[in-house]
């Protein structure tokens, strides 16, 4: 009979550090079989922060077994894309170029993950992006060095509200809002067909001033948001909550008098396993442990996992060494066998070199559909570097257009010229611009000019009119 594996799954929110332990075997179900909750204050220092982990760790047994942590909701910011692409490798990449379009840094200093929800005859697939800044993630990877854990995945904790939710209600037809009650936190997740389509979350104290309407509120301005960024279509079906025991019930009666759709609690006790009390632990505890069930409950896709690239390109690389040894090794079987058949019987000799053959020729295809993913890559990364997109143009413009000038119109036509249409009252602030656009990057192999500068008097006085023209070379 072979040992049963370990994993241990843990969220840190404000002042709370959570931890569950799940046990399973290759056949049986799993099973959660400890559980640790430790409260820290919110000024202490991670290297203070890093022993307490230690110590709770401990109080569960842990000998570097797997850990799953499960990353807030509040931490990442997540956009729902349609992509031209169906091919993972391709989405993967496509995903990162578009993380620094919706915030302020580098594709160096983000790290993204994502789910394709869809894909369609056109060949698009519809994707949930994930965008976490790298300082946010390389400090859960501090924290958890000492620990030394054979593997660690860092997952958006809404994707272990979609696992709990797919393991519990499979059989749920349309779109179905989860609602997970923490104590100082509330997530809100989107599921259908075991697919998150959409998550938030926001900040709750309960018993606070107004704390009921402000609940009901964030329900709403949900689903209108759902509605305007995924899909005007899919209307929700449902609304399950899960959570803290101690709110849970009373929440609910508040959503069945004011919110139309129907309200229902999930209740783990049915399909999940838990060890002798833990079960009544979780139902009493003033935490939710929703996020991390759902996170123990199956493995989700490597291209939700988190972690910065050279880390993920490590892990790649191994798992690769790893598949060439295997293949070495079924290749050294097949000439073994080979060499083995030609003692025995030369008649057999055709056959085994086929086999061979076979092999190599699968090994060929895939290395030519590799190389090819590699090629579109390469050109779609050379023409983004070429030719300035209009929203390159737009952040330098507005770095270096002085204080005097007004811009009036802006026609982009691409990889072609730039018109920059204005006014001014004085006309040494034009050739100060003109100046200043000689000098950004984005206009590097451009040539600028002042088509030109026309004084002309308004209701509010003398103003000047100016064009300038921003020509390829």
């Amino acid at each position: 009979m072979k040992a049963k594996k370990e994993i241990f799954i843990c969220q840190l929110t404000e002042g709370v550090l959570k931890v569950i332990k799940c046990r399973f075997s290759h056949y049986s179900k799993r099973e959660f079989v400890g559980l640790e909750v430790e409260s820290f204050p919110s000024d202490i220092n991670d290297e203070e922060l890093a022993k307490k982990l230690n110590q709770v760790f401990k109080k569960l047994e842990y000998k570097n077994n797997p850990i799953i942590v499960s990353l807030p909701r509040q931490l990442v910011t997540c956009r729902y894309l349609k992509i031209p692409s169906q091919v993972p490798e391709e989405l993967e990449r496509i995903a990162k170029l578009q993380a620094p379009r919706y915030l302020p840094y580098s594709a160096n200093e983000l790290i993204t993950g994502f789910q394709s929800t869809q894909t369609d005859k056109e060949g698009y697939s519809h994707i949930n992006l994930i965008i976490a800044h790298r300082d946010v993630i390389g400090r859960y990877l501090d924290l958890f060095k000492e620990l030394k854990p054979k593997k660690l995945d860092i997952v958006l904790s809404p994707y272990g509200l979609c696992n709990l939710y797919s393991y519990i209600k499979p059989e749920e037809p349309g779109p179905a809002m989860l609602i997970d009650i923490d104590s100082h936190q509330v997530e809100l997740a989107i599921v259908s067909r075991k697919k998150l389509l959409f998550s938030r979350s926001f900040k709750f104290v309960r018993g606070q001033a107004n704390s009921e309407n402000l609940f009901v509120d964030e329900i709403n301005k949900t689903q209108e948001a759902y509605f305007k960024e995924v899909s005007k279509e899919s209307i929700l079906s449902k609304i399950f909550l899960v959570g803290a025991g101690k709110t849970l019930q009373e929440y609910m009666a508040i959503l069945k008098k004011r919110v139309s759709l129907p309200i229902e609690a999930i209740s783990y006790s049915d399909k999940i396993k838990f060890s002798k009390e833990l079960l009544n632990s979780i139902l009493n505890s003033d935490s939710s442990f929703a996020s991390l069930l759902g996170l123990g409950l199956g493995d989700l896709s490597e291209t939700l996992n988190l972690l910065p690239q050279d880390v993920k390109e490590k892990k790649i690389k191994v798992s690769r060494e790893k598949e060439q040894l295997r293949l070495l090794l079924f290749i050294l079987s097949i000439i073994l066998i080979w060499i083995l058949g030609i003692t025995k019987n030369l008649d057999n000799k055709e056959k085994y070199l086929q086999q061979l053959k076979s092999e190599l020729s699968k090994i060929s295809k895939e290395a030519k559909l590799l190389e090819e993913i590699d090629k579109r890559f390469t050109f779609m990364q050379e023409r983004l570097q070429q030719r300035p997109s209009a929203l390159d143009v737009l952040y330098e413009l507005h770095k270096v257009m002085p204080a005097q000038i007004s811009l009036v119109s802006l026609i982009y036509e691409e990889d072609e010229q730039v018109v920059l249409r204005g006014q001014t009252q004085e006309l040494n602030s034009v050739s100060a611009f003109v100046s200043q656009l000689e000098r950004i990057s984005v206009f590097k192999n451009f040539s600028i000019k002042l088509r030109y500068a026309t004084q002309k008097k308004t209701i509010t006085g003398e103003v000047v009119d100016f064009e300038i023209v921003c020509s390829r070379r």
